[in-house]
């Protein structure tokens, strides 16, 4: 954990000066660390129209990221939150309404390999909540994440990425207007970035390098913990892969069909309770239970982003419509994956009847004058003898 810790500390101390720039000198910023990274100084950073419109995938490959888009967007619906109005005080009457942000800006890792599957995990739960305006920064504007933007009615899309894309949609530039959220995985320099501008916009989590425990008895199978291990340590180098198997003979076998790769840990455990309590401890991104009873050990589960059952973690990623913007560096303890309600905020109205203007200042004087504040009891109190007077009036 302490490692995971250092890693996030240094990406912060390279992008401080990355997002300070870009928020003083705007496009100029944004131009001279974008070539520095890149190697190019692009013309400019808006995708055209007619780019968006010219990308192509794979007949295979459109029809599974329909299927997907289809999937996140029915299992979103299904997560709006409820309106709520109560009567908490005689006379006052109290709601808490959802309404959509207003924008959004979604960072999409493009570097290597383009994710388009990130897009739609982002930007589809954003439109079922109903934002306005949707901003995609991404390193490299691929076909295939053209081609999910042009499927979902999205054409704000700028070729830029790292922590310069994330400070110039906090700031704003002359080129990429702000936005009041930014979302979205990335490497740790994102990570970092987005955890600099979070006083000035929301953010959804700082979702780092990939990450997945697989805990597995003597009924799994290595070949299938093997190839989930693999799976998630194919983000990258910087991704953490670990299996906590309570059964040595498993642990050997997988150990050898993994060994080649130096970001895959596998250990043997006295037991699942042991292995349960590790996890725990970690709190991984992803978190597998290969196990002849895994409900019986999901009972105990409580720091993970994202858990599985009976199939792999890449499954839930792409096929199930759940989120793969899940909390990594041990989050997962405090903050849960991307929702439909990370795209909408609560609005809070209070409706005030004259009755419960004069039952108020019965609460509002004591306790606001035993805080020190004489005004806010006077507040009340003038609202609670206009209330009386106003009744009078109008029983006359």
């Amino acid at each position: 954990m302490s490692a995971r810790g250092r890693t996030l500390d240094n990406a912060i101390a390279v992008a401080a000066p990355i997002v300070a720039d870009v928020r003083d000198r705007g496009d100029a910023a944004l131009l001279e660390w974008t070539e520095r990274f890149d190697g190019l100084r692009p013309d400019g950073f808006a995708v055209p129209e007619a780019q968006i419109r010219g990308a192509s995938v794979d007949d295979d490959v459109l029809d599974a990221l329909r299927a997907m888009i289809r999937a996140v967007r029915i299992f979103n619906e299904a997560q709006r939150p409820r309106d709520t109005t109560v009567e908490a005080a005689p006379g006052i009457v109290t709601e808490r309404r959802w309404v959509p942000l207003d924008s959004i800006g979604i960072c999409v890792p493009s570097g290597t390999f383009p994710l388009p599957s990130s897009l739609v995990m982002t930007a589809v739960p954003a439109l079922v909540a109903g934002v306005r305006r949707i901003a995609i920064v991404t390193p490299n504007a691929a076909d295939p994440i053209l081609v999910v933007a042009r499927e979902l009615g999205l054409n704000e899309i700028y070729a830029v990425g790292g922590a310069q894309a994330v400070a110039a949609l906090a700031y704003g530039t002359e080129t990429i207007p702000g936005v009041d959220r930014i979302v979205g995985p990335g490497n740790a320099y994102v990570t970092a970035a987005k955890l600099l501008v979070s006083s000035r916009v929301g953010i959804d989590l700082p979702a780092g390098p990939s990450e997945v425990i697989v805990i597995a008895d003597a009924t799994a199978d290595p070949d299938a913990c093997a190839a989930d291990l693999l799976a998630q340590a194919e983000h990258g180098p910087d991704s953490t892969a670990i299996l906590l198997s309570s059964y040595p003979a498993l642990s050997d076998a997988v150990s050898t069909l993994v060994a080649q790769y130096d970001n895959i840990s596998v250990e043997t455990v006295g037991s699942l309770a042991e292995a349960l309590a590790r996890a725990e401890e970690f709190a991984p991104e992803h978190l597998e239970l290969h196990v002849a009873d895994p409900d019986a050990l999901l009972g105990g589960v409580r720091n993970a982003g994202s858990v599985f059952l009976g199939g792999s973690a890449v499954v839930g990623d792409y096929a199930a419509g759940a989120t793969h913007v899940l909390p990594t560096g041990g989050l997962a303890r405090s903050s849960g994956g991307l929702g439909l309600e990370t795209f909408m905020k609560p609005l809070q109205v209070v409706r005030t009847t004259p009755a419960g203007a004069a039952s108020a200042a019965a609460v509002v004087g004591p306790v606001a004058r035993a805080e020190g504040l004489p005004l806010h009891a006077a507040a009340a109190e003038l609202g609670a003898r206009r209330a009386v007077a106003g009744a009078a009036q109008e029983t006359s």
